[in-house]
């Protein structure tokens, strides 16, 4: 059985390595999905803090 936790840790290591260097070299690493580029990046140069409280505003907004 320790061998298959050995096994999963390395693929899951890997897995790790290659997203790692995806975010530090998107260029070299290939094409990011542009869906998680919209939702990791705040809409309309808005700063994050503007970004959760408009986000805020909207979800009391629908419960209502």
């Amino acid at each position: 059985m320790s061998q298959d936790d050995e096994t999963a840790r390395k693929i899951r290591a890997q897995k790790l390595r290659a997203q790692i260097s995806k975010l530090r070299k998107p260029d070299a690493a290939g094409e990011s999905d542009s869906a998680e580029e919209e939702e990791s990046e705040p809409q309309h140069g808005k700063s994050p803090r503007e970004f959760i409280e408009e986000r805020m505003r909207e979800l009391d907004n629908t419960d209502e």
